[in-house]
C-alpha cells in the first residue's frame, strides 16, 4: 500500500480525540455495569479510555505508527494485539489497586483489616468465582468487539457498527440470562438485573458443564477476535494517510448510495430500539440498598437468639404481617456472615422488617429464612413455657444434623423438674450480647405442648425457656453471671450424658 509524503495528522495533542475516547469509554462502562455486572466501573473506564485513545491515534499514523514497513493486515494484527493486551493489563492493574485501597485504608469503608479482606476473598465460594470468571470473559469479548471503532474513519459506518455491536451483545447477555432462569425458580429472579446476578442464582453446575461453558466462551472470544481482525483489516486498507477513504473520489451509482443509506439507517434504528427497550425493561436494582443491621449470636439460626439494635431477640410462635405492612431495615445475617456480597443480596437476602406504627415490638424476617422475633425481655415476662409439658434441649448444630438425617434430631428431652429448678434458681435473666462472643458450647431450651408438636417434619420453634452456655467446663443459664450449680448441675450433666464434678 502506497502513502504520499505528506506528514500524517496524528492528533496526539488534540484533546477532541481524547474526549471522544472518554465518552465512548463511559458508554462502555455503563453497558458493562448494566448488562454484565460488576466488571465495569472505574477500572474499565480508565483502561478503555487510555487504550482506545492510543490505538486510535496509532491507526491514524502512517504505517500504523510502526517503524518497519508492514502490510495492512500485519498492522491491524499488531494494533489488535496491543489493544486487547493493553486493556487486560490496565484493567487488571486498576482492579488490584482497588483491592489494595481496601486493604490499606483509604478505600476501606468497612474498617476491615488486611487479614479479614484476604480471608473474605479466599472464602469466596466456587460458585461466585466461576460466575465472575465467566462474566469477565463476556466483558472482554465485548471490549474486543469494539476494536474496529479504532480504525473506522467513516462517521456513519462508525456509528452503525457501535450501535449494532451494542445491540448484539445486549442480546447475548439476555440469552445467557434466559438459560440461567431455566435452572432456578422465576420468582427468585426478581432482584437479578445483570448477567452476574443470574449466574449467581443459577447455582453450582457439574464439572463437565462448567468446562463446556468455559470452552464455549473461549471459542466465542476467538470467533469475535477473528471477525474484528478481518473487518478492521478491510477498514484500515481503504483509508489513505490523511484518513480520507480511497474510494471517495470514485463515483457511486445513485441506487447503490440509496441502498447503503437505507441499510445504515435501518440497522441504526433497530439497534437503538433494541438497546432502549432492554434498558427500560430491566428491573430496578435494589439489592444494594440495604446493609447488615442484625446478626444471630450463635450458629443456631432457627431457635437461637439474635441481636438487633443492641437488643437480644428470640424467635416466637406469633403471626405477623410486617413483610407486607412493615419497613425493611436491613439484613439479618448469620453469625459472622457478610452481607455485602452480591451472592448474599440475591440468593439469601434475609431482610428484617419492623412495625412503623410502633404498635408491636415484633420484628420479622423474609428471605431464604423467615421468622418472627420478639425482645427476649418481653418473652421472659410472658413465661409462656409454664403451660408446656415437653421440654427439649437443642444442640447449636441441630439444623445441620437434621438435614443429614432428614428428620428432627440434635436434641435431648429434659425433665420438667430441671426446668423448674433452673427458673427458680435464676428467675430474672439479663441477656448480654457480649456473653455470646466467646463460649465452648451452646444449647437452646424450648417448651412444647407435646412431643408431636416438637418433632414435626418442619418443627415449630416452641416457647423460649432459656439457653445454656458452656465455658471452661462450667455451665451458665443465659448469662455468665448465672453459673449452674448443685442439683440443677447434676441433672443437666445427666441429661447431657456427663457426670457432675
Amino acid at each position: 500500500m502506497k502513502y504520499d509524503k505528506k506528514e500524517p495528522e496524528t492528533m496526539d495533542a488534540d484533546p477532541m480525540r481524547l474526549l471522544v475516547s472518554a465518552i465512548l469509554a463511559f458508554t462502555v462502562m455503563l453497558f458493562i455495569n448494566g448488562f454484565v455486572g460488576s466488571m465495569g466501573g472505574f477500572p474499565a473506564f480508565v483502561a478503555f479510555t487510555l487504550v482506545f485513545f492510543r490505538i486510535r491515534t496509532r491507526a491514524g499514523m502512517g504505517n500504523g505508527g510502526m517503524q518497519q514497513e508492514l502490510s495492512d493486515r500485519q498492522i491491524t494484527g499488531r494494533l489488535l494485539w496491543k489493544y486487547a493486551a493493553g486493556y487486560l493489563v490496565l484493567w487488571g492493574i486498576l482492579r488490584i489497586a482497588f483491592l489494595i485501597s481496601r486493604v490499606t485504608g483509604w478505600g476501606n469503608i468497612n474498617g476491615a483489616s488486611a487479614v479479614e479482606y484476604v480471608r473474605q476473598m479466599w472464602n469466596t465460594s466456587l460458585l461466585e468465582k466461576w460466575a465472575y470468571f465467566f462474566a469477565g470473559m463476556i466483558m472482554f469479548a465485548f471490549v474486543l468487539s469494539l476494536f474496529p471503532l479504532a480504525v473506522i474513519r467513516e462517521k456513519v459506518r462508525w456509528i452503525r457498527y457501535a450501535l449494532v455491536d451494542g445491540a448484539v451483545f445486549a442480546l447475548v447477555c439476555l440469552g445467557n440470562n434466559g438459560v440461567c432462569r431455566l435452572k432456578f425458580e422465576q420468582k427468585s429472579s426478581g432482584g437479578a438485573t445483570c448477567l452476574i446476578d443470574h449466574l449467581l442464582l443459577c447455582g453450582r453446575m457439574r464439572t463437565w458443564q462448567e468446562i463446556t461453558c468455559l470452552l464455549a466462551m473461549v471459542v466465542f472470544i476467538l470467533v469475535i477476535g477473528a471477525f474484528v481482525f478481518s473487518y478492521a483489516s478491510r477498514q484500515y486498507a481503504v483509508k489513505n494517510i490523511d484518513g480520507i477513504p480511497a474510494s471517495a473520489g470514485e463515483e457511486e451509482s445513485r441506487r447503490h448510495r440509496m441502498i447503503r443509506k437505507i441499510v445504515t439507517v435501518g440497522c441504526s434504528i433497530a439497534a437503538i430500539v433494541i438497546v432502549v427497550v432492554i434498558v427500560l425493561l430491566m428491573p430496578k436494582d435494589t439489592a444494594g440498598d440495604y446493609t447488615k443491621v442484625a446478626e444471630f449470636l450463635t450458629e443456631d439460626t432457627r431457635m437461637g437468639p439474635m441481636e438487633y439494635g443492641d437488643v437480644v431477640y428470640v424467635s416466637v410462635n406469633e403471626e405477623a404481617d410486617l413483610e407486607k405492612n412493615g419497613i425493611a431495615q436491613g439484613y439479618l445475617a448469620e453469625r459472622g456472615e457478610r452481607c455485602d456480597s452480591r451472592f448474599y443480596q440475591l440468593a439469601i437476602a434475609n431482610l428484617l422488617y419492623t412495625d412503623p406504627t410502633g404498635k408491636t415490638n415484633l420484628v420479622q424476617t423474609a428471605g431464604t429464612d423467615g421468622g418472627t422475633y420478639a425482645p427476649v425481655a418481653s418473652v421472659e415476662t410472658d413465661k409462656t413455657w409454664e403451660t408446656d409439658d415437653v421440654f427439649l434441649l437443642w444442640d447449636e448444630d441441630w439444623a445441620l444434623e437434621s438435614a443429614y438425617s432428614h428428620e428432627p434430631t440434635g436434641y435431648v428431652a429434659c425433665p420438667a423438674d430441671l426446668i423448674q429448678g433452673l427458673r427458680m434458681q435464676f428467675p430474672d435473666v439479663t441477656y448480654r450480647t457480649a456473653d455470646f462472643s466467646d463460649y465452648d458450647a451452646y444449647f437452646t431450651l424450648r417448651g412444647y405442648q407435646n412431643m408431636e408438636q416438637a418433632l414435626e417434619e418442619d418443627p415449630v420453634d416452641g416457647d423460649w425457656v432459656g439457653c445454656i452456655l458452656v465455658k471452661d467446663n462450667k455451665f451458665y443459664f443465659g448469662s455468665y453471671e448465672n453459673q449452674i450449680t448443685g442439683i440443677c448441675l447434676q441433672q443437666l450433666r445427666k441429661v447431657l450424658g456427663g457426670n457432675a464434678k
